[in-house]
C-alpha cells in the first residue's frame, strides 16, 4: 500500500565526494533504512537518482525531492562551481531535469547549507543563532543559519568556507584549482598530506584510519601520528577562529565522516588560543546528533517547506 501524499513523505538525497545515500523522510525523520553508492560521475549520477526514485516509489507516494550535494548551487537548482571532487558535475541542471521527469516539488541545496538547516531545526544545536555548521569529508564545506535562514549569498557562495585561505605560500594544491585553502589541510586530502610529511617512506601504505589509530597506539612511531593529528586539529582551529571573528556564532556543529576523529576538547582549547581574548569563552564546538544523514534531512525538510 502506498504511503498517503498529505504525510509529506519526501525522498531525500546527499551527494557526495565518495557517496550518494537516499532515503524517504517525513517531519524530519527516516522512513526507511539509508541506502548508498559510490559516487558517479557528471550525469550518471542523476540515474542513480532515479534508479533510488524508483526503488522508493514502489512502496510509497512520493510528494517531493531534496537533493543536497557538494558544490554551489543557483536558485534554479543548477550546480554552478567549486565541485572538484566530483567531476563533470558542474553544470548539470538538476532541478530542471528532475522536475521535467517526475513533475514533483524538487529543492537542491549545497551539502554543508542543508546540513546546517537540519541541525537548526532537528538537531542539538536548535534554535541556536546564528549557527555555523562546518562538514568534514572529502572536502570542507560550512553553512551559517542567521534568524533561521541560510546565508547563501549573493553568488551562492555563502558558507563556502573550504575555500577560505590558511596560507598564501602555494604549499597545498586544492581541488578547486587555487591554493592553500582550509580544504587542503583539513580534508581527507589534507591528512594524506600530513601522513606524507610525517611518514615520507612509507606514507603510501598509511591511510586515515591507520593514522588515527596508530595516534592512540602504544607504537613507537605513535608520535609521529600524534604530531600529525595535533596538526590537523590547528587548520581546523585556525579556520574556526576567522570564521567565529566574522558570523559570532552562538554554536558550532562539526558533521561529515571525519568528524567523528575530532577531539571536541583539544579542539576548543587551539581554538580559543587563537580568538580574541573577550571571546575565548564563548566558543561552543559540539558533534553533530544527526551524523551523516545531516545533509540528506535538511535537504529533506527544505523541500517539505515547498509542498
Amino acid at each position: 500500500m502506498k504511503q498517503r501524499k498529505d504525510k509529506k513523505t519526501i525522498m531525500g538525497i546527499d551527494i557526495g565526494g565518495t557517496k550518494i545515500a537516499a532515503a524517504l523522510v517525513s517531519s524530519g525523520r527516516l522512513m526507511t533504512p539509508v541506502y548508498s553508492v559510490h559516487t558517479l560521475h557528471g550525469s550518471k549520477i542523476l540515474n542513480q537518482v532515479s534508479k533510488f526514485y524508483e526503488k522508493f516509489s514502489k512502496k510509497y507516494l512520493i510528494s517531493g525531492i531534496g537533493i543536497s550535494t557538494a558544490g554551489m548551487v543557483s536558485d534554479d537548482g543548477r550546480i554552478v562551481g567549486s565541485t572538484g571532487n566530483i567531476p563533470g558535475w558542474q553544470g548539470t541542471k538538476v532541478k530542471e531535469t528532475l522536475q521535467k521527469k517526475y513533475r514533483l516539488p524538487i529543492v537542491v541545496e549545497n551539502d554543508a547549507n542543508a546540513a546546517a538547516y537540519a541541525e537548526y531545526q532537528i538537531g542539538s544545536a536548535k534554535g541556536a543563532n546564528p549557527l555555523l555548521m562546518i562538514t568534514l569529508g572529502t572536502g570542507v564545506g560550512g553553512g551559517v543559519v542567521v534568524n533561521g535562514k541560510l546565508v547563501r549569498g549573493a553568488h551562492y557562495a555563502g558558507g563556502e568556507i573550504g575555500h577560505i585561505k590558511l596560507s598564501y605560500t602555494k604549499q597545498r594544491h586544492c581541488t578547486c584549482g587555487r591554493y592553500d585553502c582550509l580544504e587542503a589541510y583539513a580534508s581527507g586530502n589534507g591528512l594524506l598530506a600530513l601522513i606524507k610529511h610525517y611518514f615520507p617512506e612509507n606514507y603510501k601504505k598509511i591511510t586515515t584510519r591507520d593514522l588515527f589509530r596508530l595516534a592512540k597506539s602504544k607504537n613507537k612511531n605513535a608520535i609521529f601520528a600524534i604530531r600529525a593529528v595535533e596538526d590537523w586539529h590547528f587548520y581546523i582551529a585556525l579556520g574556526i577562529c576567522n570564521l567565529f571573528q566574522l558570523i559570532d556564532p552562538k554554536k558550532i556543529v562539526l558533521s561529515g565522516g571525519l568528524s567523528s576523529e575530532i577531539d571536541i576538547n583539544y579542539l576548543t582549547k587551539e581554538t580559543r588560543k587563537l580568538l580574541l581574548p573577550a571571546l575565548e569563552k564563548s566558543v561552543h564546538i559540539e558533534k553533530s546528533v544527526l551524523n551523516n544523514d545531516a545533509g540528506l534531512l535538511g535537504a529533506a525538510l527544505l523541500a517539505s517547506q515547498s509542498l
